[in-house]
């Protein structure tokens, strides 16, 4: 069988089957004349869904589901994925379906990064075919730079991560909207087992070990195909060693000076340039997030220390055998994520004041801060509480702002300092407030 052969019958599969069933997610994935649309995330945190999602609305809105084209670039029949595989795609499509040759196709590639050249073939397709294009790919920095070049200004760019809470409670059948007292204790009770289970999808209705080994072997996926494939990287224990490392500090401090000494005790050979370049990857793939400090001097944020978190919580109670003994620290990384969520393009930082004390997020918008938020497990100790509370009031008086969020397991509190508000808010409250 030729590999055309190989691909109508890809294809042919695809329009025999049903769209399968999906949990919808909020989104804005019209595409307008002339644009790509591309998907960028993690693997296995829903953007193959999200395709799903759009070609139901296509269907909905009377479309054919022969007016789709889906390839999956990691589909083992394609191996090994060629340069030139992307034209022969094409021709396969039209000698199946010559009549849609003169109809607008949607046309979706899955995990297009795959596949070398990819950029100018959708850039050619766009300028001659009657297409709508949309793309995905678990390499943030590959397709952005490729974005950035040759589709430049010509793509429109979404982020997904795994569920928000609210999804999850979708999921569940559960309504956001907290009125009645049973409902209320419903959804609390869904948020405690959320801040266990994270929001990969596939593991929401799974036993405990089961989940663990799932979330498991997505790190494996991820150490192989993004990392070791990708990069064609040879120290496979010291990649393994630095991902256990960051999934056991997520919210703490890292140093690359410190690391490097640390990797060198131990034996491991690889330079600070090194250390840099696989948390760059780790950072491609969606996988981890380094969070620089607050401050206008470019060097001042590079020089100091950065903090860590994970795309999602899960992977850190799948793998870090004691996690679950400080949720404040799985607690702070679920609320940097949902910040991620709702402002991908703007700035999120940690803070330190003048007095050397920390908050842990300042959101920018448009280069001016938009809000301060510090995230405890409880402020129900007078000294956490003033501790607290002091730091983010320090914060809003050096840069005049009026109120400030302190994010909890199950408190909630107004306190007023003065002329500022801080307003203590349990997580589960907050997250359902985002947009």
């Amino acid at each position: 069988m030729t590999k055309k052969d190989k691909i109508k019958q890809i294809i042919s599969d695809f329009h025999q089957r049903e769209i399968p069933k999906l949990v919808e997610r909020k989104h804005n994935w019209s595409v307008s004349a002339g644009k790509i649309f591309s998907i960028m995330g993690v693997r296995r945190s829903g953007k193959t869904f999200s395709f799903y999602q759009i070609m139901k609305e296509i269907l909905e809105k009377g479309g054919d589901l022969r007016d789709i084209l889906f390839i999956d670039f990691e589909d083992d029949r394609l191996d090994p994925v060629s340069k030139g595989i992307l034209p022969v795609v094409l021709d396969a499509y039209y000698e199946l379906y010559p009549a849609k040759k003169s109809t607008t196709v949607y046309v979706f590639f899955d995990e297009i990064q795959n596949v070398d050249g990819w950029e100018k073939f959708v850039r050619r397709i766009l300028d001659t075919e009657k297409v709508k294009i949309y793309i995905t790919g678990s390499s943030s920095k590959m397709l952005s730079k490729e974005l950035a070049t040759t589709l430049r200004g010509r793509t429109v760019a979404h982020e997904v991560f795994p569920f928000s809470f609210k999804e999850y409670l979708k999921y569940k059948k559960l309504s956001p909207e907290v009125v009645s007292s049973r409902n209320r204790v419903q959804v609390i009770s869904a948020f405690e087992q959320y801040l266990n289970v994270g929001g990969f999808p596939e593991i929401f209705d799974t036993e405990e070990s089961e989940r663990i080994n799932i979330l498991q072997e997505y790190i494996n996926l991820i150490v192989y195909k993004d990392l070791i494939e990708r990069h064609n990287i040879k120290n496979h224990a010291l990649v393994k060693y630095l991902i256990k490392y960051f999934l056991g500090n997520i919210s703490n401090l890292f140093s690359v000076n410190k690391m490097y000494n640390d990797l060198k005790s131990q034996g491991y050979k690889v330079s600070k340039d090194g250390i840099f370049n696989y948390l760059s990857y780790l950072e491609d793939a969606y996988c981890f997030f380094p969070v620089s400090i607050y401050s206008d001097s470019i060097r001042v944020r590079q020089v100091n220390p950065r903090k860590i978190y994970s795309v999602d919580h899960g992977l850190v109670t799948a793998c870090v055998w004691n996690a679950k003994e400080n949720t404040g620290r799985l607690l702070e990384n679920l609320i940097y994520v949902q910040l991620r969520r709702v402002s991908p393009w703007r700035g999120i930082y940690y803070y330190v004041t003048k007095n050397g004390n920390e908050v842990d997020f300042v959101v920018l918008e448009k280069g001016k801060i938009k809000s301060m938020i510090q995230v405890a497990e409880t402020i129900a100790d007078r000294d956490t509480m003033k501790r607290e509370i002091k730091a983010l009031h320090e914060a809003m008086e050096a840069h005049d702002i009026k109120s400030g969020t302190i994010i909890t397991r199950e408190e909630e509190n107004e306190i007023k300092i003065g002329k500022r508000v801080v307003n203590v808010v349990p997580a589960w409250k907050w997250m359902l407030v985002q947009p």
